[in-house]
């Protein structure tokens, strides 16, 4: 079965959107008490009628590039399905690919990958996916640097990159000064598996420069995911800089010594915390005290400035049918 991704290899915009006008001039004439309906991954049943389709903007604020887009009744700011190659399809087959070659770290070119971006990005990450604490990615433009994850014939994740001298948006009469990694993604889904560290290989394997950004602020699953990279490429230590603005010289940290620091930080607070709970005559009383606690320093050759608490430090006191329970949460989620 061929996937609009596939399909939409050789369509223009303009037969595109010609295509989803001649069918939103055929719905006036549909029976309203019979409608078309689109069938979800979750076997739910949409109706399609004019209340609940519309066309939106493919690149943001861009308006004059759009696709038609299914709403759900129950949520008519979420799309749930795009008039591709004249039928309605699903996200998650809109999200799918026959062509085995689409595999890995694939650069975005057709309409058909722009809107596989345009799914990611928009709708299953910012509707679905992103936590109260994220911050939106920006729309993706026409002519963004972007590559989408292919595994298994699904797209998993994206990334997103501004070319060291490309023109900043944001400061119109400044350009990048080095290459920056402004977004990055993988579904919730597919994440421990490693594919954010292979997408940041893929990102470093790309550019021969000497330092290359990551888009300030970094998430604490991303640095994470730095942290795997470094202890796997020591020599990269003075390569990645979490970036601001255009990532001039004054504008960048250097992101190893940074995960040192957030390491020692977490080391100091945990040998305080300790320290605190031996000294304490309340802690320190002898009756049935049982104290647990799990850390891992972790200290590779070559990688001293590595250090990770791991999941969490509990440490119980039982003392006259009383407790006290102190834990510490894990630094955050993988990628």
């Amino acid at each position: 079965m061929e996937f609009p991704v596939d399909g939409l290899a050789s369509v223009t915009q303009e037969v595109l959107e010609r295509s989803a006008q001649d069918y939103m001039n055929s719905i006036l004439h549909n029976n309203p008490d019979s409608p078309e309906h689109l069938t979800l991954a979750n076997n739910i049943q949409v109706p399609i009628g004019l209340s609940n389709v519309g066309f939106v903007p493919l690149y943001g604020g861009y308006l004059r590039q759009k696709v038609l887009a299914l709403f759900s009744p129950q949520d008519q700011f979420t799309a749930v399905g795009l008039y591709l190659l004249d039928r309605w399809w699903s996200l998650e087959d809109i999200l799918k690919t026959a062509d085995p070659a689409r595999d890995g770290c694939v650069e975005v070119e057709t309409l058909g990958e722009r809107i596989v971006l345009y799914i990611l990005n928009r709708v299953v990450y910012r509707a679905m996916e992103m936590s109260s604490d994220e911050l939106p990615f920006l729309c993706h433009g026409e002519s963004d640097n972007a590559k989408i994850l292919w595994k298994d014939g699904q797209a998993v994740g994206f990334y997103s990159v501004k070319p060291s001298g490309s023109l900043c948006s944001t400061f119109l009469t400044q350009c990048y000064q080095l290459p920056i990694m402004d977004s990055i993604f993988v579904r919730k889904c597919h994440r421990g598996n490693g594919l954010g560290l292979q997408m940041l290989e893929n990102f470093v394997d790309c550019f021969k420069e000497d330092c290359l950004g990551l888009r300030y602020p970094l998430s604490k699953a991303m640095y994470k995911v730095c942290g795997k990279y470094l202890s796997l490429y020591p020599a990269d230590r003075d390569l990645l800089w979490e970036v601001e603005s255009v990532g001039g010289p004054s504008q960048r940290t250097n992101i190893a010594n940074k995960i040192q620091a957030m390491g020692l930080s977490a080391l100091s607070k945990y040998l305080s915390f300790t320290e605190h709970s031996v000294l304490n005559p309340v802690v320190a009383e002898n009756e049935g005290v049982m104290e647990e606690v799990t850390s891992r320093i972790q200290e590779q050759e070559a990688m001293e400035y590595t250090v990770e608490i791991v999941e969490e430090v509990t440490l119980v006191k039982v003392t006259k049918g009383k407790y006290w329970l102190f834990h510490v949460l894990d630094l955050g989620n993988n990628f």
